[in-house]
């Protein structure tokens, strides 16, 4: 073989080479990334949210806490037929026992209480928030550092009845993102826009029956 065929043969091999490396580099960083952040099309049943979901109605009771601050948060309890919820937002607190039919509004300052028969929509209100999440047409999966701390998160198209703040029903791209620890809720954040809203989650399973008593010392107004 002369000098000109070696010179274009080891022409040829290196290019094919080099576009065998960088088919190599490109391949591993669309996988990289694709691991990081993977939109999910294949349902909701397999999802971290949907066991949780089953977790929670499979029990009889447990209490679902939300924080944003100490001065904005939210707890919720449940027991069978029976709820109870104190919400506390920007210094304004309200408090509900939901039983037999009715919700009761109760007031500590005045120690009295309103009835409001035939209501019980905040009866399921963490089950309804999440099953509508669950009904969407995929998830979005990541992984981001929250207080130091690494977590995996599903992200699912719309908001639920569980933020603090308000956000606008009709804007467009609403985000929810739940971060789990494991299998273990730990924060849900609301994305819209710029706007955001992180708060932390505590759930328990054991939970104090006298919640779902009115207090014998408040009269009905």
């Amino acid at each position: 073989m002369d000098k000109k065929k070696k010179i274009i043969l080891i022409s040829v091999i290196s290019v094919i080479v080099l576009l065998i490396i960088v088919g190599v580099v490109l391949y591993l960083v669309l996988n990289n990334n694709n691991g990081n952040n993977e939109i999910v099309n294949e349902g909701t049943e397999n999802s971290k949210l949907s066991k949780l979901y089953q977790e929670l109605s499979s029990k009889n009771s447990f209490s679902f806490e939300t924080i944003l601050d100490d001065d904005n948060k939210m707890f919720y309890a449940k027991s069978g037929n029976m709820a109870y919820t104190d919400t506390d937002y920007n210094g304004n607190e309200s408090k509900f026992i939901i039983r037999d039919g009715n919700s009761y509004l109760l007031v500590d300052d005045t120690k009295t209480y309103y009835t409001y028969k035939n209501n019980m929509v905040n009866l399921n209100e963490v089950q309804e928030a999440f099953d509508e999440l669950i009904n969407t047409e995929g998830f979005e999966t990541g992984k981001e550092e929250i207080n130091g701390e690494n977590y995996n998160y599903e992200q699912y198209a719309g908001k639920t009845n569980l933020t603090l703040r308000s956000f606008d029903e009709d804007a467009n791209n609403i985000q929810t993102r739940l971060y789990f620890k494991g299998d273990d809720l730990a924060y849900i954040k609301t994305i819209s826009g710029e706007t955001e809203e992180l708060l932390k989650v505590n759930i328990s399973y054991e939970v104090d029956q006298s919640l779902f008593e009115i207090p014998s010392d408040y009269k009905e107004v």
